[in-house]
């Protein structure tokens, strides 16, 4: 930092740095986005604005995956169509659920939909812990340096908790689903 008079220059030159790349528009659009996902929950609450809750949701979700797409760091060589292609029956399943599942069994969807959320952080978390790569990092595909001890043990700790988590959601969720369809018996509500 340089003294210019009494003030001191906070910038400091980063054009060498290979870990520092100016990310201000992806910046831009995570807060647009998750300024979204807010709103969108403050307008579920209530029945009279949930339309523009979904609304403010999908903008936000849309935003986020198209602004980590448009990132080289995140996707590069091959990334951008095998995002599109992962992405497809997940589309294709959410539209057709949409148009075809009968309102009173939207519960058991919702739950459905919440496992399998669970399910997906559980096997993307035992991906990373089988990744002989995972020691290290990477941007844009290219090897810069290894972790340190302590980012280890943070993605170690993220790992386990998701595994947890995510299975415990899974679990969870299958057993509300089925006892929403009738498949398991409810003690609880067979004594009413």
């Amino acid at each position: 930092m340089e003294d210019i008079g009494n003030e001191t220059e906070a910038w400091i030159d980063r054009t060498n740095d290979p870990y520092y790349v100016d990310k201000a528009w992806l910046d831009t659009i995570v807060v647009v986005g998750l300024t979204c996902f807010i709103l969108c929950l403050m307008k579920l609450s209530k029945v009279a604005t949930s339309k523009m809750g979904m609304i403010f949701g999908m903008t936000g979700m849309t935003a986020l995956v198209a602004g980590y797409w448009a990132d080289e760091a995140y996707t590069y060589d091959d990334g951008r169509w095998l995002i599109a292609v992962s992405m497809a029956p997940g589309i294709l399943l959410g539209l057709t659920s949409a148009l075809w599942v009968q309102i009173t069994s939207l519960p058991e969807l919702v739950g459905a939909y919440n496992g399998f959320g669970g399910f997906a952080a559980a096997l993307e978390a035992i991906a990373l812990y089988l990744d002989p790569n995972a020691k290290n990092l990477f941007r844009g595909g290219q090897f810069i340096d290894e972790k340190t001890d302590a980012m280890l043990w943070v993605q170690a700790i993220a790992l386990v908790l998701s595994i947890v988590i995510g299975m415990m959601t899974f679990t969870g969720s299958m057993i509300a689903c089925l006892k929403l369809h009738g498949t398991i018996a409810s003690p609880f509500v067979n004594d009413l």
